[in-house]
């Protein structure tokens, strides 16, 4: 185990321990501990916090992990959403992400609905879908088409047993993005494919709804 490793698992067993208390139990020195936390709070892992300790004179300063430290530790959500997803009947799984489905485009609408033009709006989804780990960007393709490519598959588990969650993903996009954007799949992790990657263009006014 690495000291970065060693350090990270120290502060999630001991929530604001200092950097006196770090140093001993890791065995190097005060500045040592100084430049590795450094290292972590550059990385938005983990931050500084006011010590509970008592005593006299202004207590020492704690360190804990941020949410994007706690996230470096396994969390078998896959497996429990798995379980629960497992127990419903077929229709009990349709109106479940059905509603899912309905939840996540109020909350995409919000950021996304405001933005000025069609590459505006897509470029918020590949941010909303970042934050959401799936490793997403967007790039101008040919003939005014944009192309959302997801590098990474944040529900793979779920959609190797559940293939209809894939559908689900891409109804997403067409309802954020509206019926006067066409959305067409390029490319399928679930199919073999290295990426999921969505062609997104303005419909032609004679096939618009």
């Amino acid at each position: 185990m690495s000291s970065r490793q060693r350090l990270l698992l120290l502060l999630r067993k001991q929530p604001g321990v200092t950097v006196a208390q770090l140093a001993r139990e890791m065995e190097i020195s005060g500045m040592g501990v100084r430049r590795h936390l450094a290292a972590l709070a550059a990385d938005g892992l983990v931050e500084q916090t006011p010590c509970t300790q008592a005593g006299r004179g202004r207590p020492p300063a704690g360190w804990r992990l941020t949410a994007s430290g706690r996230e470096m530790f396994p969390r078998r959500y896959d497996t429990l959403a798995l379980d629960l997803l497992d127990d419903l009947s077929p229709d009990e799984l349709a109106g479940a992400l059905a509603r899912r489905n309905d939840k996540q485009v109020l909350q995409y609408e919000a950021t996304v609905g405001p933005c000025a033009d069609l590459p505006e709006q897509v470029a918020e989804v590949a941010r909303l879908r970042d934050l959401a780990g799936y490793q997403a960007e967007w790039t101008a393709g040919d003939e005014g088409a944009l192309v959302l490519t997801e590098n990474n598959c944040a529900i793979h588990r779920v959609a190797e047993h559940h293939p209809e969650v894939c559908a689900m993903e891409l109804a997403l996009l067409q309802r954020v993005l509206g019926p006067d954007v066409e959305v067409t799949r390029l490319a399928h992790a679930m199919a073999g494919d290295p990426v999921c990657a969505y062609c997104i263009r303005p419909r032609p006014d004679d096939a618009q709804p």
